[in-house]
């Protein structure tokens, strides 16, 4: 009886099991993770990896009573918050929800198309097993399961799988700093939610664990947002046709503050935000806010077109608007069109030479054009005038790693730990140290910047622990 209350209440510690030679690493003997990396991956790894939609398994038998969130959905973006900071370029989930939405059924089945209109070299597809709360006799737990495989876009070839089901017995589980700063749990979660969101950090960051995280290269989107699992909450506002309608009976100053306190009200999803936006423009056809707001939606959804079309509508209304130069310039690059970044990086910088983020913004062009003195300089003026901007401060590490100055890079890399730490981005704090470890590895004395780093993130884990 004793054993097995030990067993019920254990933290879901898995034993790591590679399905291809069956050798096992050290864990929970009854919790394994089975995983593979392929050769192809070894020999040639993905630049880049998107996650596509999970498949949900409806004959699974969870008990999804009280869960107001996607499954698949917050399993998938719960995965790519652990995947993220690797050193591979991924692809945001909302740009690659907006790719598979214009393609046809049988065009999304095609990796090698899909890759294509991603820009990306590999896809992780599978599906979601379990999720939810079970049963079993005495007791009760929590599990949430997904088989995953990551295959090259142009062949279909298999890079790496990972299957694995993350249980809670007890509320044993606990939440990685990953997982809590990424919002993945708020105040209104009751207990039960909790637990749940616990387990689906905790597969998400063993199924990561198992895949090689083998470069080290810059950070991509200064301002890219780090959300991972939006719990879907009950709409109070309004019908969108009711809200609309309601709006004729206000004057027009009235009619652009309510489409404004709706807007960045956040009740209204999906659909119904295009209606509010282009509600206010027709409000508000003169009005660069009209447009600028709405650019920015459209870049958060993943329509960079769209995005950088409403921006240039924003600027030829006011052209002084450095925030829309630079959005402008960030939907550039991720058009590749490099060239038009590079003017509208460097107006954004010349209306407002006092940005941190605009600076940062034109270095990583300058990285993504081989230009890395001119990189440097702009990282340098960026972290110059605010020292706790880590992706700068990361992205120097990177230039000087890949340029052998690797003292340089030590230093780099530290500062861009302290400033994530600082701002509560502990997946980038933890590839801090994964770097600092390899620089160690290959000989550059360290000075308790890992030892620093590592304690930081121990406290803040066993707080993290102490809260819950």
């Amino acid at each position: 009886m004793l054993a097995l209350a030990a067993l019920l209440g254990a933290c879901d510690a898995p034993s790591y099991v590679d399905s291809g030679d069956g050798s096992r690493k050290a864990g929970n003997p009854f919790s394994g993770l089975t995983f593979h990396v392929y050769d192809s991956y070894k020999t040639d790894p993905p630049k880049c990896v998107a996650i596509l939609p999970l498949t949900k398994i409806e004959d699974g038998g969870a008990d999804n009573a009280g869960i107001t969130i996607d499954q698949t959905e917050v399993v998938r973006r719960s995965f790519y918050a652990h995947l993220s900071p690797h050193g591979k370029r991924d692809v945001e989930i909302p740009r690659v929800d907006f790719v598979l939405k214009d393609m046809s059924e049988a065009d999304r089945k095609n990796t090698a198309l899909v890759g294509e209109r991603l820009n990306c070299d590999a896809l992780i597809v599978g599906n979601v097993t379990e999720y939810g709360k079970r049963f079993l006799g005495l007791y009760s737990s929590v599990a949430v399961g997904a088989e995953l495989q990551m295959v090259r876009a142009d062949t279909g070839e298999p890079l790496w799988e990972g299957s694995y089901e993350s249980i809670s017995r007890g509320g044993s589980v606990p939440m990685s700093l990953i997982g809590i700063a990424s919002g993945v749990l708020d105040a209104a979660l009751n207990l039960q939610e909790e637990t749940l969101f616990k387990v689906l950090d905790n597969l998400a960051r063993h199924l990561v664990t198992t895949i090689p995280d083998n470069s080290i290269a810059v950070l991509e989107d200064p301002v890219a947002p780090v959300n991972v699992a939006v719990r879907t909450k009950k709409d109070k506002a309004l019908p969108i046709n009711d809200f609309i309608a309601g709006l004729s009976k206000k004057s027009a100053g009235e009619q652009k503050q309510s489409l404004l306190a709706a807007i960045n009200g956040g009740q209204f999803k999906g659909k119904n935000m295009i209606t509010l936006h282009e509600a206010l423009i027709r409000i508000a056809p003169g009005e660069p806010e009209s447009y600028g707001l709405y650019a920015h939606h459209l870049a958060d959804e993943g329509d960079y077109a769209n995005a950088l079309a409403y921006a240039d509508n924003a600027l030829a209304l006011n052209g002084q608007n450095g925030d829309m130069h630079f959005l402008k310039g960030r939907m550039q690059i991720k058009l590749d069109d490099l060239d038009g970044a590079d003017a509208s990086l460097v107006r954004a910088v010349a209306m407002n030479p006092s940005s941190s983020e605009y600076l940062a913004g034109l270095g990583y062009l300058n990285s993504l054009r081989g230009n890395h003195d001119r990189a440097l300089a702009a990282y340098q003026m960026a972290v110059d005038l605010d020292a706790d901007n880590g992706f700068s401060h990361y992205n120097m590490g990177a230039t000087f790693y890949n340029g052998g100055e690797l003292q340089a890079a030590r230093d780099s890399f530290y500062k861009a730990g302290l400033a994530y730490l600082k701002i509560g981005d502990y997946g980038q704090t933890e590839k801090a140290v994964a770097d600092l470890r390899d620089l160690a590895s290959q000989g550059v004395k360290m000075n308790n910047e890992i030892k620093n780093l590592e304690g930081a993130l121990a406290s803040l884990k066993e707080k993290g622990k102490n809260n819950a």
